[in-house]
């Protein structure tokens, strides 16, 4: 971006700074949409407008080969300076290191001199990432992020301490295993996976859905339970176990699984104010495009899928349902649709959970607030016109959803 000196000068004063001291030469740094090499003569980020950003680094070994990607969000002040520290033994920057305010007043009275040493802001995709992040406010952020605030695209696992000895677990073959006494009826001669012995499989007495345990199932039983090292996870939303209330009927349940305004609700009280559940989404979807992580994307599809298979929700929540669309649109401009393919059934899953809001909110049956059909409208229009998703026979009934005839 073109600035004469008298604006550089004033969003040098106004705008945040960070400084990171001693970043090696060559490593990847990004702040929000944005990632440099960096210099010889690096030391940080000058003129960062207001409001929350992500400062991300992964390091870059002798050969080329680049670390997991490490970052935190920070919601910079009008004239806020950071000072970080570069961990040369760790590759990565040091959150631990106290800075005083000695050092970061004698940096604010020399800001000039340092100012060659800092990159500017890249102010052309500001725009951009305000529509991705706008829902999310600083105490939200805070909530979300990992307690030892940083976000790590590859978290380190640490077993909880349920490895079976040498004794109990499965002895493994070369060949496919031939079904015996002790083998789950359930389990294929032609199976490639190696089987349990009779031992084995007799230890296990539990049932799942009233049948014995595949082979499968008695391998997983077998292996350690492995969960992020404490502090490194981020603290999203969680799911509730049950997507219908206790003691419900079988015709209930039924009901739940079509409509998820009941698991919606328990999601939502989870949060100060419902607007924080599309900031969440925004959270989720910005840890994966920019922090790489894959556990974040497996939420942001699980809440999108969740709030797209509502109707009743729709009428009592529908500023939600508006904003959730806003938010969506700005972030699928920003995914390729081969990420939001099923890894089973290769079929689109945020596009079939679109289906079935727009289906919600545009049926002629159902009244909704006039505002939020003529934004679902729009949007499917450019959802159509940019991505060639075909909307047009949304009332129809899909394939999973057709009765089964069965012949007796």
């Amino acid at each position: 971006m073109e600035l004469n000196q008298e604006d550089a000068r004033r969003l040098l004063l106004e705008g945040g700074t960070l400084l990171v001291l001693d970043v090696p030469e060559g490593t990847n740094f990004g702040i929000d949409l944005k990632s440099w090499e960096t210099g010889e003569r690096f030391k940080g980020v000058k003129m960062i407008p207001p409001g929350l950003h992500f400062v991300y680094h992964s390091a870059v070994g002798q050969y080329g080969d680049t670390a997991p990607r490490i970052g935190f969000v920070h919601n910079f002040k009008k004239g806020e300076i950071v000072l970080k520290k570069w961990d040369a033994e760790a590759g990565e920057i040091d959150h631990n290191k106290t800075v005083t305010d000695e050092e970061l007043q004698r940096i604010r009275a020399n800001i000039y001199d340092v100012d060659r040493f800092l990159g500017p802001y890249p102010y052309e995709i500001w725009d951009k990432w305000k529509m991705l992040s706008d829902k999310i406010t600083e105490p939200l952020a805070k909530r979300l992020v990992p307690d030892s605030g940083v976000i790590r695209s590859a978290l380190e696992l640490v077993s909880q301490g349920n490895v079976k000895t040498e004794s109990d677990k499965v002895k493994t073959t070369d060949q496919s295993c031939e079904p015996n006494e002790s083998t789950p009826e359930t389990s294929s001669p032609s199976s490639k996976h190696s089987c349990p012995t009779s031992d084995d499989v007799g230890s296990f007495k539990r049932r799942r859905h009233g049948r014995p345990l595949t082979v499968e199932e008695i391998e997983e039983e077998l292996l350690p339970e492995l969960k992020p090292a404490p502090g490194t996870a981020l603290r999203l939303t969680r799911f509730p176990e049950l997507y219908y209330p206790p003691g419900s009927t079988p015709a209930e349940i039924t009901y739940h699984s079509m409509d998820s305004s009941y698991a919606l609700k328990t999601v939502l009280e989870q949060h100060a104010v419902p607007g924080d559940l599309v900031g969440e989404l925004q959270f989720s979807f910005l840890c994966f495009l920019v922090g790489q992580s894959l556990e974040a994307f497996e939420h942001w599809k699980q809440l999108v899928q969740l709030i797209c298979n509502c109707e009743k929700a729709i009428k009592d929540y529908h500023n939600l349902y508006e904003d959730l669309m806003w938010a969506l649109e700005a972030q699928l401009w920003e995914i390729q649709e081969d990420f939001l393919a099923d890894i089973v059934t290769n079929n689109n899953s945020i596009y079939a959970a679109l289906r079935r809001l727009f289906r919600a909110i545009l049926s002629p049956d159902n009244d909704m607030e006039p505002r939020l059909k003529t934004r679902t409208a729009r949007f499917a229009e450019r959802l159509t016109e940019k991505l060639a998703w075909d909307f047009s026979d949304i009332n129809e009934e899909e394939e999973d959803e057709k009765p089964v005839v069965v012949d007796l």
